[in-house]
């Protein structure tokens, strides 16, 4: 099967014929028509007649191949939507998921003064930048031990024109932390146990960073632990801290939590009614 003409009616008829195994191929256009001709869907409803030039041809002939290859949609177009953010992503970070917006709008909303917020394993910097965004008075700053992460970021940040400051650090590494106070931290650090992977989507085990994901099967709270540790000697007094979690450790964060003195304990669903948040104080 060719494209007959330059009709974007008529690349549509391909892409969807060529992607016909995929239940996403409708929204696969969408992103892409999004990305590439800047196109929303109501243009897309509107413009049946467009004529695309050759080279916009030729990204949906690529961009079909690599999602025949189950390439996320987001790397293929390079971008995502993150709480009304363009979002550039590579293969690199991961690809921000709706329950971070979530985590990222019970800050918003619960957070209303000016006031110091860190990020850690920012990836992208989608969680920075929309809290930026959100937060005008906040000072915001992000770390992660990725140097391609942080260039990632940082690229975001400038292209947003939102005044994050962004640098490397490994938290797992207590000899290079920071001695810097803030009233808030905040991290999606990696929580997936290794043992999973056999039950996760083909696309994020062969395109997502291992790194941003997982953690050894008899340290799920690795990170937890750590990011505790170092907010009882980088929160001020008050302080909060907010993690998005794996569902089923809900509890055993929790109980570490109050253990390193946290208090005002709180569990948080998200929209599918699962343990997805948590939030702490520094008493």
């Amino acid at each position: 099967m060719k494209i007959p003409d330059n009709k974007l009616s008529s690349v549509k008829s391909f892409f969807l014929e060529e992607l016909k195994e995929f239940e996403e191929a409708n929204i696969f256009f969408s992103i892409c028509c999004d990305a590439w001709l800047g196109m929303s869907r109501t243009d897309l409803f509107l413009g049946q007649d467009k004529m695309l030039s050759e080279s916009e041809i030729l990204k949906f002939l690529f961009g079909i191949k690599a999602l025949k290859n189950n390439e996320p949609v987001q790397y293929v177009v390079g971008e995502t939507w993150f709480y009304d953010l363009k979002i550039n992503v590579e293969m690199g970070v991961l690809i921000p998921r709706p329950e971070t917006e979530e985590l990222v709008h019970w800050i918003i909303q619960s957070e209303k003064k000016s006031l110091s917020i860190l990020d850690i394993g920012t990836g992208s910097g989608c969680i920075p930048l929309s809290l930026k965004s959100n937060l005008s008075s906040a000072s915001v700053s992000a770390c992660d031990i990725s140097e391609e992460a942080i260039t990632i970021a940082k690229a975001n940040a400038e292209r947003l024109k939102l005044e994050v400051n962004l640098f490397s650090m490994d938290i797992l590494n207590e000899s290079l932390w920071i001695d810097e106070k803030f009233d808030v931290i905040v991290s999606n650090p990696p929580y997936i146990p290794i043992v999973e992977k056999n039950i996760m989507h083909e696309n994020v085990l062969a395109y997502e960073p291992d790194l941003a994901l997982f953690v050894p099967n008899d340290t799920p709270l690795l990170f937890y632990d750590k990011i505790a540790v170092f907010g009882l000697r980088n929160l001020n007094k008050g302080g909060r801290l907010y993690f998005e979690i794996h569902e089923e450790f809900g509890a055993e964060t929790l109980a570490m939590l109050k253990n390193k003195g946290f208090v005002d304990l709180e569990i948080k669903q998200d929209m599918q009614e699962k343990d997805r948040m948590i939030k702490a104080v520094l008493r």
